[in-house]
C-alpha cells in the first residue's frame, strides 16, 4: 500500500474513532459499570444517589465571580446568586473585577448591603491572576468559580456541596446548559449536547476531563494557583486537582444556563481562544497520560486530543483523496467529502430547507469549530493568543 493511501485510510480512521466508534465505546464500557452498580444496588440494597446535607453540615462556600467589563450582565448575576436556596451566612459573594472600566464596579457596590464583595483590581491582568487573587480572598472551604454572564440554578449549590462530603473529592463540575433566543441557530446547544453526554458517559468511568467556567467548584485547600498566562484557566484548575491525586466529580443535577452565541461566527472567534488555550495546557497535563491513571489517558487522547486535532485528520483526509481519485472507491468517497463540504458550506449560505437545512448548518457549525481550533493551534504556536478576555459576546 501506497504513502498516500496509508496517510488516508489513517486520517480517515482517526475521524471515524473519534466521533462515532469513542462514543460507542463509552456507552458500551459505562453500561457495563452501570449494570454492575445496579447488581449491588439488588443485593447490598445501598444507597444509589448521594444525599443532600441537612443546613447544620453545609460547609462555607465563596461564589467568585471573574468579570471585565460586564455593566450588561452582572445585576442580573448578583440578583440570580442572591436568591440561590443555601443560606446566607455561608455563602459569600465575591466578584472580581479585572480592571474594569465601565459601571460593573459601581453596581457591584450597590449591593454591599446584600453582602456582596468587589475584589477590584485596578490594572487588567487577565482571569487567570484574577482567580488566583480572588481565590486567596475566599473565606469558604469550597469555592465556586462562576462566569458573569451565567445563571446558576436555585439549588445548584446544595447539589454540588453534597460530593464534596467524600474526601477524596477535589473538584465537582456542573452542567451548563445553553438557551438560544434565535430558533435559526442553535448549532452550539446541539454541539454542547454531544459534549454532555460523553461527559455523562465518562463520568461513570471516574473521568471528569476539565470543566467550564459557568459552575466549576473546588475545595480550596486543593486549589493550585493556575500560570498568569493560561488561557483556559477552567479546564486547568480541574485538570490539576485530578493531577494531584484527588477525585473530580461531574453532577449533571447541578445546573447552571447561558445564552448561545449570537451568530456562528462570534462562537468562531471564542473557540479560536480556547483552541490555543488546548495546546497551551497539553504541556501542563501530559501526567494524566500515564498508563496508571485508569480510563483517563485513554479518554484524555480520544475525546479531547484527536478532538483538537480534528482539523488535521480531515485536511490530511481530503488532501490525499484527491490524490487518488483515480480509483473507484476513492472517486466515491471523494463525491461523499465534497456533499459534506458543500452540506456546510450552504449552511453558512444560511439555508432554510427544514430537514437539510438544519444539516446544512449543523455541519456548518462542525466545520467552523475545527477551522477554529486550527486557528487557535496557528495562534498559540506564534505566541499571538492575548491571556486578557473580552466581555461575554451571550
Amino acid at each position: 500500500m501506497s504513502t498516500v493511501r496509508i496517510i488516508f485510510w489513517v486520517a480517515f480512521g482517526l475521524l471515524a474513532y473519534t466521533y462515532v466508534l469513542y462514543p460507542l465505546v463509552l456507552l458500551v464500557a459505562s453500561s457495563i459499570i452501570q449494570t454492575a452498580r445496579d447488581l449491588r444496588f439488588l443485593f447490598r440494597r445501598s444507597g444509589r444517589r448521594v444525599p443532600m446535607p441537612p443546613d447544620s453540615e453545609l460547609p462555607d462556600v465563596s461564589l467568585v465571580i471573574p468579570a471585565h467589563n460586564e455593566e450588561a450582565a452582572i445585576a442580573e448575576k448578583l440578583e440570580n446568586a442572591l436568591v440561590l436556596d443555601y443560606p446566607a451566612e455561608k455563602l459569600e459573594i465575591l466578584v472580581g473585577s479585572d480592571g474594569s472600566d465601565d459601571r460593573t464596579n459601581e453596581i457591584v457596590e450597590q449591593y454591599a448591603d446584600s453582602g456582596v464583595k468587589l475584589a477590584a483590581y485596578p490594572e487588567r491582568r487577565g482571569k487567570p491572576s484574577v482567580i488566583n487573587d480572588t481565590v486567596e480572598r475566599a473565606t469558604g472551604e469550597i469555592v465556586i468559580l462562576s462566569d458573569a454572564t451565567t445563571l446558576i440554578d436555585s439549588d445548584a449549590i446544595r447539589r454540588i456541596v453534597r460530593r464534596f462530603r467524600d474526601p477524596k473529592v477535589g473538584a465537582v463540575n456542573g452542567e451548563l446548559r445553553f438557551e438560544s433566543p434565535d430558533a435559526e441557530y442553535r448549532g452550539e446547544g446541539l454541539y454542547w449536547r454531544y459534549e454532555v453526554v460523553l461527559k455523562f458517559m465518562e463520568n461513570r468511568l471516574g473521568v471528569v476531563l476539565g470543566s467550564s467556567g459557568a459552575l466549576c467548584a473546588v475545595r480550596k485547600s486543593q486549589f493550585r494557583p493556575i500560570p498568569p498566562d493560561c488561557i483556559c484557566d477552567d479546564f486547568l484548575i480541574t485538570m490539576n486537582v485530578i493531577i494531584d491525586g484527588h477525585r473530580a466529580v461531574y453532577d449533571p443535577e447541578a445546573r447552571s444556563t447561558e445564552q448561545t452565541a449570537a451568530s456562528v461566527e462570534q462562537e468562531v472567534r471564542r473557540r479560536e481562544r480556547i483552541g490555543a488555550g488546548n495546546f497551551q495546557a497539553l504541556r501542563w497535563t501530559l501526567p494524566l497520560l500515564s498508563p496508571t491513571r485508569g480510563w483517563m489517558p485513554f479518554c484524555y487522547l480520544s475525546h479531547k486530543i484527536f478532538k483538537w486535532t480534528t482539523w488535521l485528520f480531515m485536511l490530511a483526509a481530503f488532501a490525499t483523496n484527491a490524490v487518488l481519485i483515480g480509483h473507484p472507491v476513492y472517486r466515491g468517497l471523494f463525491i461523499g467529502q465534497l456533499a459534506f463540504y458543500g452540506l456546510a458550506g450552504l449552511g453558512a449560505a444560511g439555508m432554510r430547507a427544514p430537514l437539510l437545512g438544519r444539516l446544512a448548518r449543523t455541519l456548518y457549525y462542525f466545520v467552523a469549530m475545527h477551522l477554529a481550533l486550527f486557528r487557535g493551534f496557528v495562534r498559540y504556536i506564534t505566541g499571538r493568543q492575548s491571556v486578557v478576555w473580552e466581555r461575554g459576546h451571550r
